[in-house]
């Protein structure tokens, strides 16, 4: 009896083994483009007095008639290049229905266009937890490259 508790428990600890590392965590998903500093694009989501045009852009997705908008989230980033780009995009905290393996449509407004973006992705499990995939992104039925909606 002593041998069956014993192997038991082994085949327990073996099976349990830490794989060690650092614990991680992932993030929710989030969605964002990029639009870099030295584009007319640019110039389409800036006021007058230099500074991001708040008021007249949203991010959206339409479900029958109704506008679902998400929150817009926008700051520059520097590449090692040194280009600088405007982010824009928004956490899918609770309710991701943009990486849901097959085609989403959502619509970038700014101030003097609409951007209808087809975004392409599924939801991947890894050993840390799920996180977005992107296949592939339209913007106004053209194929971008690594969600840059002006490099």
């Amino acid at each position: 009896m002593k041998r069956i508790i014993f192997l038991v428990l082994a085949i327990l600890l073996f099976s349990c083994k830490d794989k060690g590392g650092e614990p991680c965590q992932v993030p929710p998903p989030d969605f964002s483009m990029w639009v870099n500093k030295t584009s007319e694009v640019h110039k389409e989501f800036i006021n007058e007095r230099g500074n991001f045009d708040s008021t007249h852009i949203a991010l959206y997705k339409l479900i029958g008639n109704t506008k679902k908008e998400y929150t817009v989230e926008f700051h520059y980033e520097t590449d090692p290049r040194g280009d600088t780009y405007l982010h824009i995009g928004t956490q899918l905290w609770f309710e991701n229905d943009v990486y849901t393996g097959k085609t989403e449509t959502l619509y970038l407004q700014n101030a003097t266009k609409t951007y209808k973006i087809e975004v392409n992705g599924y939801m991947k499990d890894t050993d840390c937890g799920l996180v977005p995939i992107t296949n592939e992104i339209y913007v106004d039925g053209v194929k971008v490259e690594n969600h840059y909606l002006a490099k």
